[in-house]
């Protein structure tokens, strides 16, 4: 009875310990997000740093994957071995394909007891959103915005342009020419590259989207057919042609306008030589105030086992102070609606640039986007900078995108 009791106590003390050192360990979760950039790193070791000092059993690992196929192709990996990441930043091109292959949990019962749910861009929360359920919550965009030289623009005595006709008429006036060759581009589009987005932003700003409210690819229609004829009509007159992976003419002084990544327009504002001559605004449009943004969100992985400190990560990530902590080390527009005076201040451009984000409209969020980028892409070259139709065109992008579809 003795030895028994004994063999009890042991036990229970056992136990005791096993338990308070079970309550000593940390929760560890892995953070995959997709970009090396050393500015976007220095902020995630920032928040990371900041978000463990509040919470001493939360440890996060983050591992950082190159743009493109190698970001895919490590969580195909890691998903297919069932050790997916808690955390994934990832963007729009991943919400479909990721969600119906079941890698990305809906957070919807989070997002609802969010402080932050009301204050978020709708235009932001919508990247997230898939058939009726978030995923997703942006925490990088990238609009397009419209640049300018307000110096030349301001010799020649011409407004800002706000409308396709103003842009036409600024772009003849602003472009020179050495007999039939353009030497100083009026406006500046992209012929070849990866991601022809410029395209998006005239459809846009004519009223016309890529994907109608079923998720189904509409590539046909009057909107479309308007918007790429006014490129066609324009763009032989001004542009000096470029691959988006090339630096932008505009960059390089050699044009008056273009479209372009607001993040790659920094070097440039930041340029001596350049101060005062560059302005920045949401791009001219034909009615409807419009242009393309690029978001990456953070999203729970199919795999996470501690959802709850998962997401209290994501609230820190894209709470008031990480947001304009972010906007300042990494000069990304802030993605709450609150904080637009603190953003105004910070610089005397935020304002467009907000209002670029206000407005922006991603990339289609369905399984057929992928597809819809190569084929977009053909468009580009074969009905702008080629002889095909516009309307031949679309309805031969719409049938290609339905095969793949099938």
């Amino acid at each position: 009875m003795k030895k028994a009791l004994v063999l009890v106590l042991t036990l229970i003390l056992c136990l005791g310990a096993c338990a308070a050192a079970a309550e000593g360990e940390k929760i560890e979760l892995t953070l995959q997000r997709i970009g090396t950039d050393p500015a976007e790193h220095a902020f995630w070791e920032w928040c990371i740093s900041e978000f463990e000092a509040e919470h001493d059993d939360i440890h996060i690992i983050l591992d950082e994957v190159g743009i493109g196929s190698e970001m895919d192709t490590k969580l195909n990996t890691l998903f297919g071995s069932g050790s997916g990441p808690d955390l994934i930043g990832h963007g729009i091109l991943s919400v479909a394909g990721r969600v119906e292959q079941g890698h990305y949990q809906a957070i919807d019962s989070y997002f609802d007891a969010w402080e932050g749910k009301d204050d978020i861009l709708p235009a932001v929360l919508a990247n997230g959103t898939y058939k009726g359920h978030v995923y997703g919550l942006g925490y990088s965009t990238t609009p397009y915005v419209f640049a300018y030289r307000k110096d030349l623009l301001d010799e020649a005595g011409l407004s800002v342009p706000t409308t396709w006709d103003e842009l036409a008429e600024a772009a003849r006036a602003l472009t020179v020419k050495d007999g039939d060759e353009i030497t100083f581009s009026g406006f500046c589009f992209p012929s070849a590259g990866g991601n022809l987005v410029e395209l998006d932003v005239f459809v846009f700003g004519n009223g016309g989207r890529w994907m109608d409210e079923d998720s189904n690819p509409v590539m046909t229609g009057d909107e479309k057919v308007e918007a790429i004829e006014f490129l066609t009509g324009l763009l032989p007159d001004v542009n000096i042609p470029y691959s988006s992976s090339d630096t932008n003419p505009f960059v390089k002084g050699q044009a008056a306008m273009t479209l372009i990544n607001n993040a790659a327009l920094t070097t440039m504002l930041q340029d001596e030589a350049y101060a005062g001559k560059v302005g920045i605004a949401l791009p001219p449009n034909n009615g409807t105030p419009a242009t393309f943004c690029g978001c990456n969100m953070l999203f729970i992985g199919r795999d996470c086992k501690h959802p709850d400190e998962a997401f209290s990560f994501i609230e820190f990530a894209l709470s008031r102070e990480a947001t304009l902590k972010r906007a300042e080390m990494v000069r990304i527009p802030v993605t709450r609606a609150s904080l637009l005076e603190e953003y105004l201040a910070m610089d005397p451009w935020n304002g467009a640039r907000y209002e670029c984000v206000e407005h922006g409209i991603g990339m289609p969020r369905a399984v057929w986007s992928t597809v819809f980028q190569t084929v977009r892409n053909e468009l580009v070259q074969s009905v702008l900078f080629g002889t095909a139709d516009a309307a031949a065109a679309l309805q031969n992008a719409q049938e290609t995108i339905e095969f793949e579809m099938n």
